[in-house]
């Protein structure tokens, strides 16, 4: 199976206008993917390319918009790859001859890898850079060969070690049977199943052990047709009547609840969702999902029905994807599950909240702390 977007190892490109970025990002990969040009200011939204370096995995290229960019466009530009900073695990720095120190100062406080490139040392660019810059210990980069991209992939792999996460942690080890109840809402694509489904059953088989999967009208049947049941995951969203079935027998998660251990801050979303011990009075539902909310939508109306039949004053508001609000504005922040972002950017929405001291949780928490279960449900380890 292709590797999801959110698994890849994000690698950003930086610099500043025609420092060789786009030209960078089509070496890397070997395609014609961002447009090149001497004109300043030529790639303008974040381009992003997939591959896979051998001896290291699959991972994400983002090349972005220069900045120094004095164009009329030039701050809006410069906005959407600051954007794109908290999303990448490793930045790769084009040098030119102005150092752009604010932007060199902001990658080093996100204490992430940066790599230094001298672009077109083909053309005789890079012998004055690589002087200049000697202290950064930057390459140079010949795009008539491979023997530099090869370099590049070695550095890659000297500074960041991949992390070997696990989804389901102890809660499932090899030969467990473990039940899935998983309602297709709407939102879930005609003939497939949403992504934190596959990403737990596939690793369910990795780890050899069995994945059931069954709805919730079948739930019955389902549980009287298997003897041995070591762990059952749940939608969030049928918590309530799931616990309600197997009675505290047979240990209970959720999808969302395993993401927020393997993408987030378990600890801290546990602790946060203590806010709804109180009586909040404002919380923002943020949501990294792109489809159109439809009515069943478990961010846009499941929970909020929830939090009002609770608080009936409580004001709520959402934000989706790169929208930015205010932290300090709200008493809570419920995250989705974060399936659709890696695990950096969520650890970087999490560490905002944390400078702020805003309490921030996810759905699946939310939800099981709403029907009064947080406390009997299992959580990852």
């Amino acid at each position: 199976m292709k590797t999801q977007i959110s698994e890849r190892v994000h690698i950003g490109i930086f610099g500043n206008t025609n420092s060789g970025k786009s030209t960078l990002l089509n070496y890397m990969t070997q395609t014609d993917t961002s447009i090149v040009s001497e004109i300043a200011g030529t790639t303008t939204d974040p381009i992003r390319k997939t591959m896979e370096i051998t001896g290291f995995g699959p991972v994400l290229f983002i090349d972005t918009a220069g900045f120094m960019d004095k164009t009329d466009l030039g701050s809006i530009r410069h906005q959407k790859s600051r954007e794109q900073i908290d999303k990448c695990d490793i930045f790769l720095y084009c040098l030119s001859e102005e150092m752009n120190t604010s932007l060199i100062d902001l990658l080093k406080s996100k204490n992430k890898p940066i790599i230094y490139l001298a672009m077109r040392d083909d053309l005789g660019y890079a012998k004055d850079l690589i002087e200049k810059y000697k202290a950064l210990d930057p390459i140079s980069v010949n795009i008539k060969d491979t023997t530099d991209r090869d370099k590049i992939f070695e550095r890659i792999k000297d500074v960041f070690k991949r992390e070997e996460l696990s989804l389901t942690k102890s809660l499932v080890k090899e030969g467990d049977s473990v039940l899935l109840v998983m309602p297709q809402d709407k939102a879930a694509p005609k003939g497939r199943l949403i992504k934190p489904q596959v990403t737990t059953i596939r690793e369910i088989i990795d780890k050899n052990a069995s994945a059931i999967c069954t709805n919730l009208e079948n739930l019955d049947r389902t549980l009287a047709n298997f003897k041995k049941i070591d762990l059952v995951i749940c939608d969030s969203q049928v918590f309530g009547p799931v616990y309600q079935k197997i009675g505290g027998q047979i240990p209970l998660t959720s999808f969302s609840v395993l993401f927020s251990a393997f993408k987030g801050d378990l600890d801290y979303f546990v602790e946060s969702a203590k806010v709804l011990d109180n009586n909040p009075k404002r919380i923002l539902i943020s949501e990294e999902c792109t489809h159109p909310p439809i009515e069943e939508d478990i961010g846009r109306v499941k929970i909020p029905n929830l939090l009002k039949k609770k608080f009936p004053d409580l004001e709520i508001d959402f934000v989706r994807v790169d929208e930015k609000k205010n932290y300090e504005d709200y008493d809570l922040i419920i995250s989705c599950g974060a399936c659709m972002i890696n695990r950096t950017a969520m650890l970087s929405k999490v560490a905002r909240a944390k400078d702020l001291n805003i309490p921030m949780t996810n759905y699946g928490i939310t939800i099981a702390k709403l029907k009064g279960i947080l406390d009997k449900i299992k959580l990852p380890e």
